[in-house]
Parts: C-alpha cells; sequence; structure tokens
C-alpha cells in the first residue's frame, strides 16, 4: 500500500532537473549516489482527505537529497519519531541558486501557514 502524498516519478524527475542533479542538502552531484527524494513539510502532517493538503506530493514539497544527508535530515536514521530540516535547510534547492532558494522557502513557509497557521 502506498503513503499518503507519495511522489511520482516525474515530481521525483523535475525536483532532481530544478536541483540540476545536485544534493539538495550538500551539493554533491547526484550522478554516482543514492538518491532519495524527501518531503520538506512532512507527508504525515496532511490528512489525504482533504484536498487543501494535496500540495505535499508536488515537486514544490519535494527535494531530492543523497543517502547520507537523508539520513542526516531525519536526525540519523530516526525516518518515523526524528525531527526534521527546515526548507532553508536545502541550500541547493535550486542547484545553489540563491534568490530562488530563499523565494522557495518563503513560497513553502506561507502554504504551511495557509494550512496550519
Amino acid at each position: 500500500m502506498a503513503r499518503a502524498f507519495e511522489f511520482s516519478s516525474a515530481v521525483k524527475k523535475q525536483a532532481r532537473y530544478r536541483q540540476f542533479g545536485l544534493c539538495a542538502c550538500c551539493g554533491e552531484s547526484l550522478k554516482d549516489l543514492i538518491e532519495h527524494a524527501h518531503h520538506v513539510i512532512p507527508n504525515q502532517s496532511g490528512n489525504p482527505n482533504d484536498p487543501a493538503h494535496s500540495w505535499l506530493d508536488s515537486v514544490d514539497n519535494c527535494v531530492v537529497i543523497c543517502e547520507m544527508c537523508h539520513s542526516r535530515v531525519h536526525q540519523d536514521g530516526k525516518f518515523k519519531t526524528g525531527a526534521v530540516a527546515p526548507a532553508d535547510y536545502f541550500q541547493n534547492s535550486h542547484g545553489g541558486k540563491k534568490s530562488l532558494h530563499q523565494t522557495w522557502v518563503k513560497q513553502l513557509r506561507a502554504h504551511s501557514r495557509r494550512i496550519w497557521g
């Protein structure tokens, strides 16, 4: 059974392209690394029955990160109970383009506030 707000292959591909093939955290090329699609705003925070939460599986909420960074983002592998990194942690969300990254961070914060206050 698929998780709620699972990313499609197309979304993962769009996020990787937006990042210029770099890990959104460390900035290393993902070419020879194991990579993971990561929910910036956790998928568990949404209600799959609420259409207002459907953006949780969109490219706006997706970053592609290497396996090592994915573990680090989730407090050294505490995927279900660990803290998660805020959007501004993913400095390479737009391949190092700081102004695009900052705009994206603001958009995610605004979107989250509209839903959860």
